[in-house]
This record gives structure tokens, sequence and C-alpha cells, in this order.
């Protein structure tokens, strides 16, 4: 449901006349429409300040109108200040935390809603969905142009593509490779890359970059800044995260982005595979990857969560499936690990996955090398490796 809101404030009496007429039309949508917002099983944060103006936000974001503190709604958090609302993909937004939308500071990452999708599994155990980091972008600076509004918040910077202002350069583009597809690069051509020894967010924990020091000379870290993307992609994926060196840095579907030094033309990806944690962004974001935590390589799904195989289980052959013995008590901690639509990064081989019909409980899980994989219940954030504590169980390995 869309709420249409006037450009001038409604006199005493149309506004008393309009929240009586909100509140019947609260009262005939909240069953559907929980916080004027369409996300499974979200709560939200309202924001702090004043003049929040909330961008246009899709499946589950909830707005504050202009003058006013922005209401609680489903899978979203205001940003705190005068920053701007945003889109969100997955069931939740993330505004900037402070950012001076006239040119002034970057947005700072900020952690928030808790409105996340998951599966119960068939033990009324809920394993979360993690909701996509998102930070809207930073307004081009510089230059003097027309003014425009982008996103419904503050005053864009001369420069930008506001009214008699020329249209900024795309700065995050697509490109195409025959071995890993479209992946991203920036407006150059130059290939950006993800870390699977970084932790990365969503949108109630930020992500956080590893990269330090002597990684940053080989790796540099890429910011976007005002973010201006090539036809087919969405800024809902994108965030901007600052760093303990003082600079900023654009994420994709929660991983923070880098160049690698060696690639220096357009269409070169040099860095690809590196270490095996080392991979080209590609636009459809794998939902398997290789994640590092010091010299321990193992699975995890798109958002970092660690990916577990048990030692009680039977793996498959050739000629049987493999039979998953994680039932009862077993199932109040872990679900059986699966994706509809099963992508993996370049360092793993998709012929070592394959999908079977659990025994018993049913339904589907996913495979590695004829093992099932599993979450952890108890692994609430990327990196986090809870379910190694109950006997038995692993993080799978490569």
């Amino acid at each position: 449901m869309k709420f249409l809101t006037s450009a001038r404030p409604p006199s005493l009496g149309s506004a008393r006349a309009l929240a009586l007429i909100a509140a019947a039309l609260l009262a005939g949508c909240i069953d559907d429409q929980p916080g004027l917002a369409s996300n499974t099983g979200g709560s939200a944060t309202a924001g702090q300040g004043s003049d929040n103006r909330a961008g246009d936000v899709s499946n589950g974001a909830s707005s504050g109108s202009q003058g006013e503190e922005p209401k609680a709604g489903t899978g979203a958090v205001a940003g705190q200040g005068d920053g701007v609302g945003g889109a969100s993909i997955g069931g939740s937004a993330m505004a900037p935390n402070g950012g001076e939308p006239n040119g002034g500071e970057k947005p700072e990452a900020s952690a928030g809603a808790l409105g996340m999708a998951g599966d119960t599994n068939d033990e009324g155990v809920h394993i979360a969905e993690a909701c996509t980091f998102h930070v809207n972008p930073q307004p081009a600076t510089g230059g003097t142009g027309g003014t425009g509004d982008p996103g419904g918040g503050g005053t864009a910077g001369g420069g930008t593509a506001g009214m008699g202002g020329a249209a900024a350069a795309t700065n995050i583009s697509v490109q195409v490779s025959a071995f890993v597809g479209n992946y991203l690069a920036d407006g150059t051509g130059r290939a950006l890359y993800t870390n699977g020894g970084d932790l990365p967010g969503d949108c109630h924990t930020p992500p956080q970059s590893l990269c330090t020091a002597d990684c940053l000379v080989s790796w540099p870290a890429f910011d976007a800044g005002a973010r201006v993307l090539s036809a087919g992609l969405t800024d809902a994926g994108f965030g901007t995260i600052p760093r303990a060196d003082g600079v900023y840095q654009t994420t994709y579907m929660g991983w923070p982005l880098y160049y690698y030094k060696s690639d220096l033309t357009l269409g070169q990806l040099t860095g690809q595979g590196k270490g095996k944690t080392w991979h080209v962004a590609k636009v459809n974001a794998p939902n398997v990857t290789l994640m590092k935590a010091g010299t321990l390589k193992y699975l995890a799904d798109a958002a970092g969560h660690t990916l577990y195989v048990s030692a009680a289980d039977q793996a498959g052959t050739g000629d049987a499936d493999p039979v998953s013995n994680c039932d009862k008590a077993c199932l109040k901690t872990f679900e059986g690990f699966r994706v509809k639509n099963l992508v993996v990064v370049t360092s793993l081989d998709t012929l070592d996955f394959s999908v079977f019909v659990r025994n018993g409980a049913g339904g589907l899980q996913t495979a590695y090398k004829g093992i099932p994989l599993y979450r952890a219940a108890t692994d609430l954030k990327s990196g986090d490796m809870n379910g190694i504590a109950v006997a038995g169980f692993t993080a799978a390995a490569p």
C-alpha cells in the first residue's frame, strides 16, 4: 500500500482528518503490512533527528515524513541526522548515519534493522537470512550546476544530474568475461574484487574489511564516492563503510570492494582466484563462497555464515544419496543448507555440489563432495563458528 504526501503542509483541520483516515487504513491492512512495510518477521528502530526523508524503498522499509521523526517500520532503520532513506532488497534498508547530503562528509556505515527473512525447519528452528547492507551514495561535489533531489533527501551538489547540471559519469560499470560472466568494474572498466578474509555485513551488522597494511598495497580499497551505476545495477545492493585507516570503501551485497594492483587495462582479471579467497565481484553474487580465518579456509553462504558438515552423516556415492543423521535434538541447532539456484565462487567446482532429499523430515538439502551441509542457528553474523561446539560438527573445508 502506498501513501501519497502533499508538497504543502496541510491545515490543522486537514491534518486531523488525514490522521483519522490513515488510522482507518492502518486498521484494515495491519495484518498483511505490519509497520506499513511488507517484510517478513522484521522490526525496526526509528531514526533520530529531524527532517529525515526516506527515499524509494521496496519490500520492507518505512519512511519518515519531512519535518518529523520517522515512525518505526518493519525491516528498516532510518538514518540519524539529516540523512536520506534508501532502497532495500530482501526486506530492509539502511540510511547513512549523519552523512551530509550537501557535499560534506561521506555517510558512515550504520547497523540497525533486525528485519530478517528466513526458513523454519521441521523442528521449528529459525535460521535467519541476512538482509542486504545498504547505505545511500554520497552526492557528488564540485562545479556549479543545477540542484537535484536524489532519493528524496538533501540537495545534490553541483555536477550531479540536477536541474541544469551535467550528468555524472558512471563510476561502477558491468563488464563481461567468458570465464566469470558479468562482473563489477569501475568507470574505466578496471575489475573489482571481494576478499574471503573479510567479514561481509548485512542490515544489522556492518561489513568489516580485514585487508590492511601490506594487503592494501596489492589490493587497494575501492571508493566510488557518489555512486553512479551503469544500466542493470540497482543501488540497493551497494553501501559505503568507513575504514580504520580514515578512508571510505564501497561494498556490494555486504562485501567490501577492491582493485588488484596488476589489473591495468580493460578486461584484465589477474587477481581472480588469488589464494582461493580473492574473487572478482560478480553481478550475480555467489551464494556459496570461500572464507578464511587465519590459516583456515572454509565454505560459507552469501552472507558469510559458516557452513558445517557432521561426522555422523553418510556420504553419498555414485549409486546412493547422502544420508543426514541430524534429527530431533540436532535440529534444534542446525538446519540443512539449501539454495534454489546454486552459484559458487570460481575457486569451488559446481560439480562438487549436489542436492538430495532428506530422510524422514523430508525437504531438500545441499551436499558438498557428497557430505550434507548445514547452517547453525547460533551463528548470528558472518565469521561466527559457534556450531563447532557441537560434537561431530566442523566447518566445511574446501
